[in-house]
């Protein structure tokens, strides 16, 4: 039952989507036939087919309008409507006298419309479909012989689609390009009013979105309280203009951070330190109460610098005894201020020091809970992880997170081999790092290693004197570096490291969460081992590492399913070295320990990728081949049993030769089930002992 109703789902929709194709395929036909040629007159058929393309148009038209035009659904929409169209527009024309009637720029305007709004590839579609659609039309349906008006109609139609479709994805570009920059100068201006008001001291080192919400958020708060102390400043004390200056910690240029004037020449900035009365309060550092002349107010924030105000007061804003702003006051009336009014304007500039304290803090806590945020959801995935893929995913997915960087990799160190492996580097040339492995030298990760410390100290990177891995291999365009340890107890099992292309990307205040990354990435990546070293032993035979019989047990049986399934062979070969307990008895159970070892070695070696090689017990050894005929396991068997009689093992007792017996089975052609197949193998291969051993039997 659920397959009819599956089918019937699938046959509904595949209707639907065709409706439209099939519409315009009728509408095609008829005009080819001359149905819709003057001489007719319009019957049912004409109504009803009237009816269906209205439908079809009405259908297609309501979901283009909703799907973006870049989308699978919006492409498909756009041929469809194209076909309606120009299907209808040939039926509309030869009603009105053929393709030569004074009509036919009705194509035109068609093919203009489609390389307007239809992508790229459909405009190519559709205009061909347009031109290839006239030829029968016109050489058939109407019986034309002279091809140049087909040819001047082919070119007109290509030339206003090409056209229009290029006009459209130029100004498309232009908008693009042009909403770009706004975007840009929108976040650079909102970075620099975070700079001023010391929210973003330093450059971002998180998400770039997340680090603009939060400052968006911030200055959102600090400017409406400063722009109402602005304001009840004016009020309260009759002011023309009352307006916060701050320095910016660049360029150590005033800009206008927050005003409310009654002159329409005011200008934001920048403006020189030193410049006039409000350079000359700023920097000595002290309230500045002027008079000023008629028509000589010097003012430099007025663009027209005689703006006719006769009264002036400048109050320094002083922060932890460094002066980064000037809070101006300035009238038209010629009364001076007051000592009452400058107290005044000094506890203003205090209440705007406490809101901007406040925001600060509120922007390091923000900070502070995403770290602690970041590195929660880090330590949660770290310690579900439980290989090494997971682990440096996660951890790398976090580096991500608490600092922007263009470069990410996690080094192993061997401290027996003194060797450091790149395990996994992402971004910007991380396909030149891939599986780089470098001895200790006087790079910046074996130095971290050797020293035990996050490298360098600055975290500037200087690619003419530092090396990262080791010569030779350079990350390109970075200009901070940062390399942690990743320290278990008293070793280190490698380096977390990060760079990017911009300066300070590294600042000192990001280094404590990254260390504590680093060394949750340490803890994690040195029990994923263990996990793998356990998984080994639980699945390995210690003596010659082949898989050992559990494990080759359970192989066999997702094996089988699998080829039970899609019906494919399975073959299994079952080897036995000849006479093995004379081999211990004579040369010592050290001797036959190597035997074991080389059969197994010399499987390993023979086997194909998919192959498992597994000592079943004792002397005994199985390879499991995946998708392997009779024939090509019997080869395998063959090899195996030729190397190993080729081998020569030196003794206490002299040189030793060593053969093997082999039996070869396989699914389907000689068992039905997974314990048949055994049987049969098992059988082949006491066939071959029985036959004189040193040989290879299939089932």
């Amino acid at each position: 039952m659920t397959t009819l109703v599956h089918a019937a789902s699938t046959v509904r929709k595949g209707a639907r989507l065709a409706f439209g194709y099939v519409t315009a395929a009728c509408v095609t036909l008829l005009v080819l036939t001359g149905a819709f040629s003057r001489e007719l007159s319009v019957g049912w058929e004409h109504l009803l087919l009237l009816f269906a393309f209205g439908t079809a148009l009405v259908a297609r038209k309501q979901p283009r309008s909703r799907k973006a035009s870049h989308t699978r659904d919006g492409h498909g929409l756009d041929l469809e409507l194209g076909c309606l169209m120009f299907s209808a527009a040939h039926a509309f024309l030869q009603h009105l006298g053929g393709l030569l009637s004074p009509f036919y720029p009705i194509v035109y305007a068609l093919a203009a419309v489609t390389g307007a709004f239809a992508s790229r590839v459909n405009v190519r579609w559709l205009l061909g479909l347009a031109i290839g659609l006239e030829a029968p039309i016109y050489f058939i349906t109407e019986g034309r012989s002279d091809p140049k008006p087909y040819l001047l109609h082919g070119f007109f139609i290509v030339l206003f689609g090409a056209t229009n479709a290029l006009f459209t994805q130029t100004e498309l570009m232009r908008l693009h390009t042009q909403a770009q920059k706004e975007r840009a100068e929108e976040k650079r201006k909102l970075q620099q009013e975070a700079r001023l008001f010391r929210l973003a001291e330093k450059p971002a080192t998180t998400a770039d979105k997340d680090e603009e919400h939060l400052w968006r958020g911030s200055l959102s708060e600090v400017k409406s309280s400063v722009h109402w102390n602005l304001m009840l400043l004016k009020r309260t004390l009759q002011l023309h203009s009352a307006l916060l200056l701050l320095r910016d910690p660049r360029d150590g240029r005033l800009w206008v951070v927050e005003s409310t004037t009654d002159s329409p020449n005011l200008w934001d900035g920048p403006f020189p330190p030193g410049e006039g009365p409000v350079g000359a309060a700023y920097q000595r550092g002290v309230l500045t109460n002027l008079n000023l002349r008629p028509g000589q107010s010097g003012l430099c924030y007025y663009r027209d610098k005689h703006e006719p105000v006769r009264a002036f007061v400048a109050v320094p804003v002083r922060e932890r005894g460094e002066i980064i702003g000037v809070l101006c006051v300035d009238r038209r009336e010629d009364r001076s201020f007051n000592a009452q009014e400058e107290a005044i304007l000094s506890g203003s500039v205090e209440h705007v020091l406490c809101a901007l304290n406040t925001e600060r803090v509120f922007v390091q806590l923000e900070h502070s809970k995403r770290e602690q945020d970041v590195l929660y959801e880090a330590s949660q995935a770290l310690g579900a992880a439980v290989t090494e893929q997971a682990v440096l995913n996660a951890a790398l997915a976090a580096a991500t997170q608490l600092v922007v960087h263009d470069f990410a990799a996690v080094t192993h160190y061997d401290a027996q081999a003194d060797k450091h492996t790149i395990r996994r580097a992402v971004g910007d040339g991380a396909n030149n790092f891939a599986a780089l492995s470098f001895s200790s030298n006087a790079s910046l990760t074996s130095m971290a290693v050797q020293n035990r410390h996050y490298l360098p100290f600055r975290g500037d990177f200087d690619p003419q004197n530092q090396t990262v891995f080791m010569r030779g291999e350079r990350l390109n365009n970075m200009h901070s570096v940062l390399i942690l340890p990743l320290c278990v107890r008293d070793s280190v099992i490698g380096t977390l490291a990060l760079a990017a292309r911009r300066r300070d990307a590294f600042p000192l205040d990001v280094r404590p969460a990254l260390q504590l990354l680093a060394n949750q990435l340490a803890v994690a990546l040195s029990n994923a081992a263990s996990v793998a070293r356990l998984e080994e032993l639980a699945t390995t035979d210690g003596l010659t590492g082949c898989y050992n019989k559990r494990h080759f047990h359970n192989e066999l049986t997702a094996r089988m399913h699998a080829a039970e399934r899609h019906g494919h062979k399975v073959s299994l070969v079952i080897a036995d070295i000849d006479h093995f307990k004379a081999v211990n008895d004579t040369y010592g159970h050290h001797v036959g320990d190597i035997v074991i070892r080389e059969l197994g070695q010399i499987l390993k070696q023979l086997r194909s990728e998919s192959d498992l090689v597994a000592r079943f017990g004792g002397e005994e050894f199985c390879v499991l081949c995946d998708q392997t005929t009779p024939d090509a396991a019997v080869n395998l068997a063959e090899r195996a049993r030729i190397a190993l009689s080729q081998a020569v093992f030196e003794t206490d007792n002299g040189p030793l030769t060593v053969t093997c017996s082999l039996g070869v089975a396989c699914y389907p052609d000689h068992a039905s089930n997974q314990e048949t197949l055994f049987e049969a193998a098992d059988r082949a291969l006491y066939a071959a002992k029985h036959a004189g051993r040193n040989q290879v039997r299939s089932a």
